[in-house]
């Protein structure tokens, strides 16, 4: 159900789509200099035995030019070509957009590309520190994390507490993944001490476990910040979380640690601890992910279900609340979009559990790791957003600026790497985009308080503009790989702000007040009873009636309808792509409801409406409403069932 697009249509269109608009290039200058590299790789995964038929791992230094290409040297591991990795080289190009996002030429192969975003860093005055990415268009499920190498590192950079997690395909083999975490401390001389590990194997029936290693120790050999930790080598392999030598890589600031052993298929990420006592301010903002994994949950009859994703959170500090984004791909299946809210509680130490993640704050809240438990096998770095402003100024004016990645969905606010789609309704957030509040009706201008905003460089119908928001309209026409936005305020020119496009990306519209958190996307959804009604606690839904649900995003209708224009009652205007609902209750039943109706709401610009069927056997009580199409899944808003 949540994706039936065939990967070759998606190439095609892709193919189609790059011809008629290019990536951002305007951030390439951020990313300059050596990085050493990670990356850990599943293919040809057996559908029936979830047998690993390939894997490949890549330990080594890429060199960013500055100017869109790169270097790499360092070691690989193929399990086609032996069981020790061997010396590897080879170049390739890189895009960097003003908001960090980032496409990587993949190094192991250069017809796939790495997609995430270069992250943490580039805001205090130097280029972004970390990378994260993955290959989710392509045949691979992978992980890719790079970090700013030094010029002047020793054991001493390596020094204070580190909060640390790992994954770890041994021997390339799905049924024998693992993941941990662990706090390694160090006052720069050689020596972790002794580290307890908590984790979970899967050919030890993902029971979660702590395993103590004594002698710990690390060398930092090389001045770029190259070199070794090692573990006690435990005699059965097997039955150990980890073992043995492995590469050590720390960042030029000292906060960040990369490795893995270069014979191996696992991936260690470590981060300095906080300074500070966390709390959940500390988590705020927007943060840029990447994250590989492995459902094994029945890894003994040999099915394991591996994905990898990026995407961004846009997190909301002292609430406790999130929005996140993934491009997550499955083998098998095309890369879709999934939207989802989340909650966070941090503790003074700066973890918390949510009983399937591990959950990691630190470098002061700049960056979060998450490890999975059990048998979800999963690592996670979410860093925060670097950014740099491309624009046109004028001396003694005030410029007009875009937040680069503060442009969401109207409805859910999916952060900036979530899918804009035809005729969606965004919002757009910065500083001095209109002189004045002013909002406008049906059909939207395309000016409004001499306030003008194109996508593409065709002209968006306006809703609403003020000095620091601008609510606008995505033009039908937009069927490009890429959405590039900019403002005009009485002339003068913001910064452009290149965003990923889809056929569909699907919003929930939501009562955002709610209990006094302020989250649009998360809470109650905006739904209505067929005497419309607003769904309550005290009016809840009721199984086999009819709701009224409003949302954006849902792309191409029939009859069309101009842009800005009021859609129209007879006939109405249907939606072109696939729509299912389905209600999630807090016993994890998730029934499919019938959906009689999807397109645009008569009267109104770029607000779709979904008429459904609540369906029989759902718990009283707050439930999930999800709602899905052929390329996204959003999973935030709420209904009150009877």
């Amino acid at each position: 159900m949540k994706n039936s697009v065939s990967v070759s249509v998606l190439c095609a269109l892709f193919t189609l789509f790059v011809q008629a608009q290019t990536f951002d290039t305007s951030g390439n200058s951020m990313l300059k200099g050596d990085y050493f590299v990670r990356q850990i790789v599943t293919a040809n995964l057996d559908p029936n035995t979830s047998a690993i038929g390939r894997a490949f791992s890549l330990t080594g230094v890429m060199t960013f030019d500055g100017h869109g290409k790169y270097t790499f040297a360092g070691q690989m591991l193929d399990t086609q070509a032996g069981a020790t990795a061997k010396p590897y080289s080879t170049s390739g190009v890189y895009s960097v957009a003003s908001n960090g996002l980032a496409q990587i030429q993949d190094p192991i192969d250069a017809t796939d590309t790495e997609y995430g975003a270069a992250a943490y860093g580039a805001t205090t005055g130097h280029g972004p520190l970390a990378i994260v990415a993955s290959a989710t268009e392509g045949n691979y499920r992978d992980l890719f994390v790079a970090i700013a190498a030094g010029s002047a590192a020793s054991n001493i950079t390596v020094s204070g507490s580190y909060q640390t997690g790992f994954i770890d395909f041994l021997q390339a083999n799905a049924s024998q993944v693992r993941d941990g975490y662990y706090t390694l401390t160090s006052a720069g001389g050689g020596s972790f001490g002794s580290v307890t590990v908590s984790g979970a194997m899967a050919n030890q029936a993902s029971n979660n476990v702590q395993q103590t290693f004594a002698g710990v120790a690390y060398s930092i050999n090389s001045a770029n910040g190259a070199g070794t930790i090692t573990f006690p080598t435990a005699a059965t392999p097997l039955a150990a979380l980890i073992s043995g030598q492995k590469t050590l890589y720390v960042s030029s600031d000292g906060n960040l640690l990369l490795g893995g052993d270069p014979n191996g298929f696992d991936m260690i990420v470590g981060v300095k601890s906080n300074s500070i006592a966390a709390t959940n301010s500390m988590f705020n903002g927007t943060y840029l992910s990447a994250g590989l994994e492995n459902d094994a949950f029945d890894a003994a009859g040999g099915n394991n279900s591996i994905d990898s994703f990026y995407g961004s959170t846009q997190a909301l500090g002292a609430q406790g609340a999130a929005v996140s984004h993934l491009r997550l791909a499955f083998f098998g299946q095309a890369a879709y979009d999934y939207t989802t809210d989340g909650s966070f509680n941090f503790a003074s130490d700066g973890t918390y559990n949510d009983g399937e993640y591990q959950h990691m704050l630190a470098a002061n809240g700049q960056i979060e790791l998450e490890v999975g438990t059990g048998a979800l096998y999963s690592l996670t770095l979410d860093a925060g957003a670097s950014f740099v402003i491309v624009g046109t100024s004028i001396p003694g004016v005030t410029p007009v600026i875009i937040d680069p990645t503060q442009i969401f969905n109207a409805a859910n606010y999916a952060p900036i790497t979530n899918s804009v789609a035809p005729g969606e309704l965004l919002t757009i957030f910065g500083s001095n985009l209109s002189s004045a509040t002013q909002s406008a009706g049906v059909p939207l201008p395309t000016t409004l308080n001499s306030v003008k905003v194109t996508v593409n460089g065709r002209a968006a119908p306006l809703g609403f503009v003020s000095p620091t928001q601008i609510n606008v309209q995505v033009p039908f026409e937009t069927l490009e790989a890429y959405a590039t936005v900019q403002v005009s305020n009485n002339g003068q020119l913001s910064n452009q702000v290149t965003l990923y496009t889809n056929a569909s990306a699907p919003g929930v519209f939501t009562l955002t007040n709610n209990g006094g958190t302020f989250a649009p996307g998360i809470g109650p959804a905006a739904v209505l009873h067929a005497d419309y009604s607003l769904v309550t606690p005290e009016n809840p839904a009721r199984a086999g009636e009819t709701l009224q649900l409003y949302v954006t995003g849902l792309g191409a209708v029939t009859p069309a309808v101009a842009n800005g224009v009021g859609a129209p009652s007879n006939p109405l205007s249907q939606v072109t792509d696939d729509v299912f609902i389905d209600i999630l209750d807090q016993n994890l039943v998730n029934s499919e409801a019938s959906v009689a109706f999807a397109g645009l709401a008569p009267g109104f610009a770029g607000l779709y409406q979904v008429n459904f069927v609540v369906p029989s056997g759902i718990a009283s009580g707050v439930a999930y409403l999800n709602l899905a199409t052929d390329e996204a899944y959003t999973s935030e808003a709420k209904l009150y069932m009877q």
